[in-house]
């Protein structure tokens, strides 16, 4: 593409030098730039990329597009603009076609149920013979191809080219997870959404947004700024009629809102549901009659994300026949309470559940539907949201007979900082006496066991046929970051690994 025609889709200041040639690649990360390329300085959350002007032009860079011009890179055109981010959204929406423009989008926000909610959306598109793109936290995945996620919602650059790619191999809808870090980065700037679907809001992120008012000022603007901008002529936003937070929202004139839910007011509303540790059977009165439905996910709170997934299939002109076919169809969500089947008749769980609220549904559903006892393992991540530390603490206590603290992702923090951190939670508990790992586990205890491989083996080893084990925080994850280094851990392994020994 012709640099001048490109420039045109973003405002700047200023320009230094004189446009001219064909432009081959846009590149945020200077290691990345080969000839013909336009770098976007952009500012990190712990990082500048003014530093590596210096290295893209060293790779080629045909321009700079920066806050500030550098007279050390005279010979480059630079273009000078307020906000890099916001430049370098636009200048890959035109650079790779506007794809969002040619195909349905879905956008999907929330502290929890993001990942579950697409997979079953997915699953019932596919049941409807359609052909949808994932982005998420697992990963970005379209019909046999997996790209591991790096972040839930790539940076703008990624996310055009891959919907660019994507589209050109056949895909009909793209459905997506949209953070609050995304949105308030300008990541999604210009993606023309046909749907928004905002799940819940609960205390998480608090170290990047600061309060709870500004968390969800970010998740609001999936639907006061993007869903509004986006050129497509139907829109529509799904509310969960059921969250505080949620009900809060404004919805401009001209976007349909289609409400999920218990109450009176719901689009979507549940009428009825039975669960138990095999799944959930639920009956909805929805616009197109009453559906009812069965599925393999295990918790009452997963019946939210499936009133989601039905909300938007009803919009997307899905019948009830593909919609009941696409959720019982889907056996299990990467790291969502996931079952790890073993001879030893334990239901063994691994859970992504990384938030108070996360780990409080989770747990309070496990023990609506336990046998015996239920014994938890899990941690707190370091460098993120200190002041949830310790309601995990008290969450896990309470609503687990057997609680073991472990190291999650430590990062540049001590873990046993961190673990302390979880224990001024535990110790206002009532009732919750602190054992060692070496001590019978009887009655309502918790203990530290710091090295997560040894946890898990530990509520293993305690547990017996009928108990609930739950290790929880990391899910999917298949690593363990310590400080400045990254080390291969997956829980899913751990427990898999454990019941291959003979009993």
């Amino acid at each position: 593409m012709d640099i001048k025609r490109l420039l045109k889709s973003i405002s700047y200041s200023s320009l230094y030098g004189e446009p001219g040639g064909d432009v081959h690649g846009i590149s945020y990360d200077s290691r990345k730039v080969r000839d013909g390329h336009v770098f976007v300085a952009i500012p990190g959350e712990k990082d500048d990329g003014t530093k590596y002007e210096g290295q893209a032009v060293q790779n080629g860079a045909l321009a700079i597009v920066t806050k500030a011009y550098n007279p050390e890179y005279s010979g480059v055109l630079q273009v000078i603009v307020d906000n890099p981010r916001l430049a370098l959204a636009a200048l890959s929406r035109e650079f790779y076609g506007n794809p969002s423009s040619k195909l349905p989008v879905i956008g999907i926000t929330g502290t929890n149920g993001k990942t579950t909610t697409t997979y079953l959306i997915e699953s019932i598109f596919k049941s409807a013979s359609r052909r949808p793109v994932v982005i998420g936290t697992v990963n970005y995945r379209f019909m046999d191809s997996r790209i591991k996620a790096v972040n839930t919602t790539p940076e703008s650059t990624d996310l055009n080219r891959m919907m660019s790619e994507f589209l050109s191999q056949g895909a009909t809808d793209i459905i997506m997870e949209v953070s609050s870090h995304a949105i308030s980065q300008g990541r999604v700037s210009g993606i023309n959404f046909d749907m928004g679907i905002f799940m819940n809001l609960t205390q998480d992120h608090l170290d990047y947004h600061k309060t709870m008012e500004d968390y969800y000022a970010a998740k609001a603007m999936l639907f006061d700024k993007l869903l509004v901008s986006s050129h497509k002529g139907k829109k529509f936003a799904i509310l969960n009629s059921d969250d505080p937070w949620v009900s809060r929202i404004k919805v401009k004139r001209g976007i349909g809102v289609i409400r999920f839910g218990s109450s009176g007011q719901s689009d979507i509303k549940l009428v009825g549901s039975s669960s138990s540790l095999d799944g959930i059977k639920m009956k909805l009165s929805t616009p197109i009659g009453v559906i009812e439905l069965s599925s393999h996910l295990v918790g009452h709170y997963n019946i939210y994300n499936i009133m989601a997934a039905v909300a938007s299939a009803i919009v997307s002109n899905i019948s009830v026949e593909h919609i009941r076919h696409g959720v019982e169809s889907l056996h299990s969500v990467p790291g969502r309470v996931e079952r790890i089947d073993n001879p030893k008749g334990i239901y063994a769980f691994v859970d992504y559940a990384h938030t108070p609220d996360a780990l409080e549904k989770v747990l309070t559903a496990l023990n609506e539907l336990k046998k015996k006892r239920i014994v938890c393992v899990f941690g707190c991540g370091g460098d993120r949201d200190r002041g949830k530390r310790s309601l995990m603490g008290d969450i896990a206590t309470r609503l687990s007979d057997i609680a073991i603290i472990t190291s999650d992702n430590p990062r540049s923090e001590q873990p046993l900082t961190i673990i302390s951190d979880i224990e001024n939670g535990i110790r206002s508990a009532e009732g919750v006496e602190s054992v060692r790992p070496g001590d019978r586990f009887d009655g309502h205890v918790y203990t530290v066991i710091q090295d997560r491989r040894q946890a898990i083996r530990t509520a293993l080893d305690v547990s017996s046929m009928g108990d609930v084990v739950l290790v929880a925080g990391k899910g999917h994850e298949d690593y363990q970051i310590f400080g400045d280094r990254t080390i291969h851990f997956s829980d899913r392994e751990e427990m898999t690994d454990y019941f291959k020994v003979p009993l």
